[in-house]
């Protein structure tokens, strides 16, 4: 090419459109997917809790957030501050008296293979 030759870079454009576009498309799958996870560990989490004996332990409010910044999503699953929210501890952990009988972290470690292959297959769609 001389200087006076013209570039067309409108296939170039279109290329990086189409990148971009992918990019969106798979971090919005890639959310999609942590949002179906962090919604399993809840279900299964207040399952575990509905199944108890004590009934303000039935009671205690499970939920997520899902936050997202820059190379990064991510979520946020536990009880409520207050009401029953704050007998979790004792439900989960338990005292120097007892207690302690419901799952919590099992249900996210549980979850965990099968969030790992969601995330993976949204971050290859399309590729």
């Amino acid at each position: 090419m001389n200087a006076t030759s013209l570039f067309d870079a409108s296939e170039l454009t279109a290329f990086a459109d189409k990148l971009l576009a992918k990019g969106v498309a798979r971090r919005a799958a890639i959310t999609m997917a942590v949002k179906k996870g962090a919604q399993n560990v809840k279900n299964d989490t207040c399952e575990d809790l509905s199944s108890s004996g004590n009934k303000a332990f039935r009671r205690i409010p499970i939920t997520y957030t899902v936050k997202e910044a820059p190379g990064r999503i991510s979520a946020e699953i536990g009880p409520t501050k207050g009401g029953a929210g704050s007998l979790a501890n004792i439900a989960f952990f338990g005292t120097a008296k007892g207690g302690g009988t419901h799952r919590f972290y099992e249900h996210g470690e549980e979850e965990l293979p099968k969030l790992a292959e969601y995330v993976a297959r949204a971050a290859v769609e399309g590729f």
